[in-house]
Parts: C-alpha cells; sequence; structure tokens
C-alpha cells in the first residue's frame, strides 16, 4: 500500500478545514424587508393668509396616500399634523404651535383633524414647530425608517429664531434620521428672501414653491358615481368590535362625508385610497385585525363582539369574518379597477388644463418619492 506522505496529508486536511470555513462564512443572500416604516410630519401654517394651503391638505390627503400605497417594500405609514400662526388656537409660550396628532396609523383620525383647522391671523415661528416634531412625536427606531417632515409656509422662516432657530433643529433633525422638507408658498425669489432655502439645506431635505391654490381644483369624472356606490359596499364589510369600535365606525362615515363636501373629486380619491393596503383599521375593525398572524377571534371577549356575532356559535363567527373579508377583497378589486381608468381619464383632462403650477400634492410627492428612494424605497408611479 503506498504510503502518505506527512505534507501530503497536512496539504489535504488544511485545503479541507478551508472549505468548511469557506462554506461557513459565505454571505447569505439579502432579505429585503417585508415592510417598511414610513412617518410622516405635517407642519401648516394656519394663519389669516393660509386658507388657500389648507384647502390643499383637505383636497388632496388622499391622494397622497394612494400615491404612498404604491411603495415597495409595502409601507407602514404614520403621519402625524401640527400647526402653527393662529393666537387663538394656541398661546405665547407654546409658539402658537397646536399639536393636531401625533403620528398614528389611523387616517380617518388624521383627516378629522384636518377638517377642524381654521386660520387666524398670528405670528409663524418655523423653527419652534420644527422643534416641536422633532423632538414631540413618537418617531420610529426602526434605522430603515424614512422619517420626513414638511413644513409649509409664507412668512419669515427665521422669526423667534431666538427661541428655536431651524438651523440648529435641522442638526438635530439629521442626526435622529430625519429630513426637514420646505414647502413656500409664493414666490421661489421671495422664498429664498424669507430663508426657505436655508430651512431645507439645513434639515438635509428639499425646497418645493408651490401655489397654494392649484391642488384645490377639482375635476369630474365619468367614473366618481361608480367609486361612491362601491364605497357604500365597502363600507358594509367592516365589523366595529371593542370600545373602538363604534367611534371607529363613526369616524368613517364622518370623514366620508367631509371627503364630499371638498368637492367631486375629493370623495373619489378617498375611495381609491381606503381600497388600499395604507387604509387599516385594525384598532376598531375585526377584519383588519384578523389579518395580523397572532389575531385569534376565539380571544375577543363576546361582549366586544358586534351584536349579529353574539348570537353566533363559535364556527359560525368565523365563517362571518372571512366572508366578510372575501367580500371586501372583491370590492377593492373593483375600486382599483375604476380607479384605474379615473386616474387615466384626469391625465388627460390634466395636460389639457395645467398650469405648469406646482400644488401642494405635487411637492409632498416628488420629494417623497425622490427620498424614499435614497432608503431603498420605490414608490411606483400609477397608471
Amino acid at each position: 500500500m503506498r504510503k502518505i506522505s506527512c505534507v501530503s496529508l497536512i496539504v489535504s486536511l488544511l485545503a479541507t478545514i478551508g472549505a468548511a470555513q469557506a462554506r461557513k462564512v459565505s454571505p447569505t443572500p439579502y432579505d429585503p424587508p417585508a415592510s417598511r416604516a414610513i412617518d410622516l410630519v405635517i407642519c401648516l401654517d394656519t394663519s389669516g393668509s393660509m386658507q388657500g394651503l389648507i384647502d390643499s391638505a383637505r383636497a388632496k390627503l388622499w391622494d397622497i396616500v394612494s400615491e404612498l400605497a404604491q411603495a415597495q417594500p409595502t409601507p407602514r405609514l404614520r403621519v402625524g399634523l401640527l400647526t402653527y400662526g393662529s393666537p387663538n388656537l394656541s398661546t405665547a409660550n407654546r409658539g402658537w404651535i397646536v399639536r393636531q396628532i401625533g403620528l398614528t396609523s389611523d387616517l380617518d383620525a388624521v383627516y378629522e383633524r384636518m377638517m377642524a383647522m381654521s386660520i387666524n391671523g398670528g405670528d409663524e415661528y418655523v423653527g419652534w414647530v420644527l422643534n416641536d416634531a422633532v423632538t414631540t412625536m413618537d418617531w420610529s427606531t426602526d434605522p430603515t425608517a424614512l422619517k420626513l417632515i414638511f413644513v409649509a409656509g409664507n412668512e419669515s422662516a427665521d422669526q423667534a429664531s431666538h427661541q428655536a432657530n431651524f438651523r440648529y433643529v435641522g442638526n438635530m433633525a439629521i442626526a435622529k434620521g430625519i429630513k426637514i422638507n420646505a414647502i413656500y408658498c409664493g414666490s421661489h425669489q421671495q422664498g429664498l428672501n424669507e430663508s426657505w432655502d436655508q430651512v431645507a439645506r439645513c434639515g438635509g431635505g428639499v425646497l418645493s414653491v408651490i401655489d397654494m391654490q392649484a391642488a384645490t381644483t377639482q375635476m369630474p369624472t365619468p367614473y366618481d358615481d361608480a367609486l361612491l356606490k362601491l364605497n357604500i359596499e365597502l363600507n358594509a364589510t367592516y365589523v366595529p368590535y371593542g370600545r373602538k369600535g363604534r367611534v371607529g365606525a363613526a369616524r368613517q362615515i364622518s370623514a366620508d362625508t367631509a371627503a364630499e363636501s371638498m368637492g367631486v373629486a375629493s370623495a373619489p380619491s378617498r375611495v381609491e385610497a381606503k381600497a388600499t393596503v395604507l387604509y387599516n383599521n385594525k384598532n376598531w375593525d375585526l377584519v383588519d385585525a384578523s389579518s395580523d398572524k397572532d389575531f385569534k377571534l376565539e380571544k375577543i371577549k363576546e361582549a366586544e363582539l358586534p351584536e349579529n356575532m353574539r348570537r353566533m356559535a363559535p364556527k359560525q363567527r368565523a365563517d362571518y369574518l372571512n366572508g366578510q373579508r372575501m367580500s371586501r377583497s372583491r370590492v377593492q378589486a373593483k375600486i382599483q379597477q375604476v380607479s384605474k381608468q379615473r386616474r387615466t381619464h384626469l391625465g388627460v383632462l390634466r395636460k389639457k388644463t395645467s398650469s405648469g403650477k406646482q400644488g401642494l400634492d405635487d411637492a409632498l410627492i416628488k420629494t417623497i418619492r425622490k427620498q424614499a428612494a435614497e432608503k431603498g424605497i420605490v414608490i411606483k408611479k400609477k397608471n
């Protein structure tokens, strides 16, 4: 039998060990997250000259939601709302700032607060409201989260800078992974004169200049009535439960009514948004709640169930909930189909009537899409 030399044996052993180590340290393929957090805080000037800005926000919130719903990975959106510049709503030692609502995924609650806003003359302390946004909001701790602030106004950004200077606040925001974007309502040159470009630069964001009235134009389409009828079917699939059920269901209907009051385009836009993944009411609706992997219907106390489900046997309850879920999926699919036709129709109308001026929704969507891409979040353009 042929003898194996010591040297050959050592070489063979080293090769085996090396191969094993290579297999051990070989990088595993990157597994992208199933969803990504998007925290969006909007700071609106509610002083006397800003009615157009407030109306723009009310008219276009649901269009913005529908755009963000196109994001990949699937977004987990929370929105917060601060207002500033109205002395009848706040105090001097609060910088005339009102915390309308903290970061929440309850979009109906955000819309409710937005619809309740009013304007009044006063001092607009940009640095102060930004400081509140950065320091008092419950920002996501997820390092992959997209965290954005949009501050909109039309007066000097240097007011009350001795109390809260936006330059220092911008540095603080960047350190927390938050971008501050400025939206000036007026001419570009005036925005520069009022230091709004510095607000964006110091906060790591961008400056947008808008026409407040551009986003309030309402364009009817032949598809609006069909969407409003589908909305009635969609609402019928909700199953309110627990202490929040009655409030949530009432808020949903109230938001539908409020959207209709904004004009012929706002209500269909809201219906479209309600058919997206971002419109989730798991805190009061059993259908949305049941989408959580840890959800167990049998753990819901009978007293928290809607009255019609209390009389059902356990299997009947599960079958009923599953039926509501399937009905919702069918209605949402119809809404998405009709909404696509409506968007195509609106695209043609806008080309014919476009003034070339940028509205609030244009500024928000354009900036969010760009800054999302920097975080690896792709927001597809709707067809």
